[in-house]
């Protein structure tokens, strides 16, 4: 009897515990790996084109942060990689997610907030992202007294890599490529260039780009694209974690991030220009 009473108070023991065990491991939030892009490694994305401007990779981990904070069921780890390989990563379930423009192409092996059309859903966004080109205050008398049909009148500095969008096209510009955001600026303002391309607003709030006037150079205004980015997750996460990814994009709009991110751009101490695509 005694023996019998020993069992079924350890049996009971071994329940419990296990069970609390159980609880613990099914309440701890779920690992979600961001990665994004390593914009020093040129040669990794030289010849990518349709891309989206992000600037100062500091103030879009800021942003993810408040997300982070704001979810109790997920946590965030950010993986740093060259752009080509973030995308390998994001097709083989190395990582989770990455912040993207939207397009059919990446619609394969990402899944974006999108509509039963396959609509991006713009309210779930993470940012709607602005550029201007930037150019000498003669280049700024010369564009707003270009012919509106007139094309190849500019000579456009591009570092490899960035996105340029219909209005700054090689139909409109001669492209000149540069390795690095840098060198195209420095083109422009030592006259080799006309004209180059920044990152001058987030959703409708301007950034100051007073640091170039030093090199004598200011942005037009309007801006001549704007792009919208979004945060995907890859095939593989998605489908396992469908419930906590719809959780993340409703957090997006709630806690407002795209204006944080401007913030946070606003209070960058340097522009740094890194490129996440809207295509391969």
């Amino acid at each position: 009897m005694t023996v019998t009473l020993f069992f079924i108070r350890f049996l009971l023991v071994l329940f419990i515990v296990l069970s609390l065990h159980c609880q613990a491991k099914s309440s701890a939030p779920l690992p979600l790996t961001l990665c994004y892009a390593d914009h020093t490694q040129a040669p990794l994305f030289v010849g990518a084109k349709h891309e989206i401007p992000l600037v100062e990779p500091t103030a879009q981990l800021a942003a993810l942060a408040k997300l982070d904070n704001a979810l109790e069921s997920v946590t965030f780890k950010f993986v740093k990689m060259p752009w080509s390989q973030c995308i390998t990563a994001i097709k083989q379930g190395r990582v989770d997610a990455f912040i993207a423009g939207f397009s059919p192409q990446k619609s394969r092996y990402a899944v974006f907030p999108v509509t039963d059309k396959g609509v991006p859903i713009a309210k779930f966004a993470f940012a709607r992202m602005s550029q201007c080109l930037i150019g000498s205050r003669r280049f700024h008398t010369k564009w707003q007294s270009r012919e509106v049909l007139q094309s190849k009148a500019f000579s456009l500095a591009v570092a490899n890599g960035l996105f340029v969008g219909e209005a700054a096209s090689e139909e409109a510009f001669f492209i000149e490529h540069t390795f690095t955001q840098q060198q195209a600026i420095e083109r422009v303002s030592e006259g080799r260039a006309d004209a180059a391309l920044v990152l001058c607003q987030i959703e409708n709030n301007k950034l100051d780009l007073s640091v170039y006037h030093r090199q004598k150079l200011a942005p037009v205004y309007p801006p001549l694209n704007t792009v919208t980015a979004y945060l995907a997750f890859s095939n593989e996460f998605y489908v396992k974690h469908q419930n906590e990814a719809v959780v993340i994009w409703q957090q997006l709009l709630k806690q407002n991030i795209p204006l944080t991110f401007a913030k946070q751009m606003q209070n960058s101490p340097h522009l740094e220009m890194s490129s996440y695509g809207a295509k391969e």
